[in-house]
């Protein structure tokens, strides 16, 4: 496992708990849903929840295992809600220059989002733990810095 990743999981885990923004997961092909907004649990009760699937999943050495982790890093200036469709549905709500994991099964996706007031789509094969980084930084235009022609 590289290092990254596991600071980024560290860091996404350290976020959980300091910051209001839940995960909501809907898989379609269970009756499972994990959402400390659907299911009536203490909001600190969902986070250790969440801390403990993901640690779990992070020190899985089975071969058979077939979820992964997938680290979202937004280091944009808006807060933004990932969309991630194929074989289970999840929405994932992520903060402003903040980090959020969630453990989907291998496979294909399409991932989805408006970051800023720009669409994000591309699709993904998820077969290993992944950091997928969101960058989008707003620029004010300021009088004194127009550019002339």
């Amino acid at each position: 496992m590289n290092k990254f990743l596991l600071f980024s999981l560290i860091i996404s885990l350290t976020s959980c708990a300091t910051r209001s923004v839940s995960p909501v997961f809907v898989n379609h092909n269970s009756n499972i849903i994990f959402s400390s907004d659907t299911v009536k649990v203490p909001k600190r009760l969902a986070v250790e929840q969440k801390a403990v699937m993901l640690l779990n999943q992070l020190f899985n050495t089975d071969s058979s295992n077939e979820k992964i982790i997938l680290v979202i890093s937004n280091d944009s200036d808006c807060d933004f809600t990932m969309s991630i469709t194929g074989r289970n549905n999840y929405i994932l709500p992520v903060a402003a220059k903040n980090t959020e994991s969630i453990v989907l099964e291998r496979g294909r996706y399409e991932v989805k989002s408006e970051v800023c007031k720009t669409p994000y789509k591309t699709f993904k094969v998820f077969l290993d733990n992944t950091n997928l980084s969101i960058k989008h930084t707003i620029v004010k235009k300021t009088e004194g810095n127009s550019a002339r022609l």
